[in-house]
């Protein structure tokens, strides 16, 4: 009996992945992906300075802005963050100095990322109706403001836990996993918040959170094989330099936005099947 129930959810996991897969092909997730990284990298020192801007909002999370960075420099594409990160930074810290058209400017190549990224979604929806540019500045701005205070939140959150592992003070066992998870919540939270705003449809929160999980894992193990191919990466800087992390950084950024889509492409389709299944009930 267990055997035929494992096969069956073996049978169901498997269409559910062709039916994934065949909606990211028929959208072509891996042209839109390429689209993304490139405009990434127009949009990175914008989204930075709109980030941080944010973030000095308040006193609290001032003092946690160089932790912030520490944690994204070891958590963002290992192997060439260290470097590509403080590059981004110090250009972000150089947008002090435009006059208000050029940051007219910045603000809207970011607006122009967000609004690539929703077109996206919606055509691997299949959603034909668009926001106004009311609700989509809304969304943008959500986006843009809760990322970052979730991003807080969960660096407190880390920090506190540092604390008490650095002093050995007892940390119950929930608390422990809790830390050593703390970069999957965070790649959650995202991908969650990301999923569950950007399409023009009713969205709902367990495929959603199905949908989080399964990209959250998945960046977890992209960055793992980062990591674990760090060495392997460092070869070319001894040739390229500084320039060796920007090809890295590309790869890893390439990576990330196809598996961004695909839990886009999951998330649709477990909505779809939800719709066909509750269409059956009522016949």
């Amino acid at each position: 009996m267990q055997v035929k129930a494992v096969k069956n959810i073996a049978t169901q996991s498997f269409q559910l992945l062709r039916l994934v897969w065949i909606r990211a092909l028929r959208h072509q997730v891996s042209l839109r992906a390429a689209h993304l990284t490139v405009a990434s990298l127009l949009a990175a020192v914008p989204i930075i300075t709109i980030v941080f801007g944010i973030l000095r909002l308040t006193p609290a999370m001032v003092a946690m802005q160089d932790s912030l960075v520490l944690y994204i420099e070891s958590h963002l594409a290992p192997g060439s963050s260290s470097i590509v990160i403080p590059y981004l930074l110090t250009f972000s810290e150089q947008t002090k100095n435009l006059p208000a058209a050029g940051i007219a400017t910045l603000i809207l190549t970011a607006l122009l990322l967000l609004n690539s990224f929703e077109h996206s979604v919606q055509a691997i929806w299949q959603i034909k109706k668009n926001r106004n540019i009311r609700e989509r500045l809304l969304t943008y701005w959500a986006i843009l403001t809760l990322g970052p205070i979730m991003l807080t939140v969960v660096m407190s959150l880390y920090g506190t836990l540092l604390s008490y592992q650095i002093t050995g003070t007892y940390m119950p066992v929930l608390l422990e996993g809790i830390f050593e998870l703390s970069s999957y919540l965070v790649y959650f939270l995202l991908l969650f918040t990301i999923n569950f705003l950007t399409p023009n449809s009713e969205v709902r929160i367990k495929p959603t959170a199905i949908a989080a999980l399964t990209g959250s894992i998945s960046i977890g193990i992209l960055n793992s094989i980062f990591a674990n191919f760090a060495q392997f990466f460092a070869s070319y800087q001894v040739v390229y330099g500084a320039f060796a992390a920007l090809p890295t950084f590309l790869i890893w950024l390439q990576a990330s936005w196809l598996i961004i889509l695909f839990t886009v492409s999951l998330n649709a389709t477990l909505h779809k099947l939800d719709r066909v299944n509750e269409r059956n009930k009522l016949e």
